[in-house]
């Protein structure tokens, strides 16, 4: 049999086999299904000052909020995003029950007397840490967490901000004395306050939406060079007039060990290409088998 012939019997078992393997690509690529209107209507009956509070909140417009449908869709809207931004997401069908992180995502489970018993409620900064893991595995190393001050602690699960407009009240409820001590020292002169140093500036843009402040509560060293670059005592060859932050900070090395999952959408067009290549190999295989078929029923037809 002639190279040429195999070949060609190569390429027409290549273009059913490409054909099924783009259609059965195509089958398994995402199709969002968006859930139900965010929120459950019921609630809002009898907690109507929690659910304005949450339905204008980051967690209220986690799914619909548009920098993060901007972000979600630049990166090909991949549905691990939609574990945190939405409720009751399934990575088999790539549905969810309702948009947002909504009631029962933290009240649970829903009793079938309520309301007159009570819903559950889970308020541990583990269910925080489920999606805020950065944010989680800094406060784990807090001081805050060796005294047992949850999330819940400062912050405001519906409104999801803090529990008081000023965050250096809120230090002081806790801290008395050593805000008082503060407010006498030449930083407070100055216009710093507690967040600034213990927290980092609250002026830098969050990254991939989540919030960009240190939550050891630790003070860098490179929170201190940021104003006193020019008042160390070691000469400029041992401190450089400019020192390289990212090298000073002590909390880079556990930023830089976390793992960031960014999938890239696969288009169809390597999966048909790859079942095309695999076609043609089988064709030029099995050619001989084919081409003596072909003969027994070309020979059929002439007896005839």
């Amino acid at each position: 049999m002639k190279k040429i012939e195999r070949i060609g019997y190569g390429v027409l078992v290549a273009i059913p086999v490409a054909v099924v393997a783009f259609i059965v690509s195509q089958a398994s690529m995402p199709v969002y299904a968006q859930g139900e209107e965010t929120g459950d209507p019921e609630c809002k009956e009898c907690h109507e000052v929690f659910y304005d509070a949450w339905e204008g909140s980051a967690h209220g417009l986690a799914t619909t909020d548009s920098v993060f449908v901007d972000a979600w869709e630049d990166q090909g809207s991949p549905g691990q995003c939609l574990t945190c931004h939405a409720t009751g997401y399934d990575p088999k069908t790539y549905t969810w029950e309702s948009d947002g992180i909504s009631c029962e995502s933290c009240h649970y489970p829903v009793t079938a007397t309520h309301p007159l018993e009570p819903m559950g409620m889970e308020y541990s900064s583990e269910l925080c840490g489920s999606c805020h893991t950065e944010t989680y595995f800094e406060w784990q190393v807090s001081s805050h967490r060796q005294e047992g001050l949850e999330c819940i602690g400062c912050h405001d699960p519906h409104k999801t901000g803090l529990k008081v407009e000023n965050p250096e009240d809120l230090c002081a409820s806790c801290h008395p004395t050593r805000a008082d001590n503060f407010t006498h020292s030449a930083h407070s002169r100055n216009g710093l306050t507690c967040p600034d140093c213990h927290l980092g500036s609250t002026e830098q843009e969050p990254g991939d939406g989540h919030g960009s402040q240190d939550h050891s509560f630790y003070v860098s060293l490179s929170t201190c060079t940021e104003c006193h670059a020019y008042q160390l005592h070691d000469p400029e060859e041992v401190h450089p007039a400019e020192p390289d932050n990212e090298q000073l900070d002590a909390m880079v090395s556990v930023e830089q060990a976390s793992v960031f999952s960014e999938p890239t959408p696969v288009s169809p067009i390597g999966f048909t290409t790859l079942a095309g290549m695999i076609g043609v190999a089988l064709g030029i295989i099995i050619a001989p088998w084919l081409e003596r078929w072909r003969q027994n029923v070309m020979s059929g037809k002439e007896d005839e």
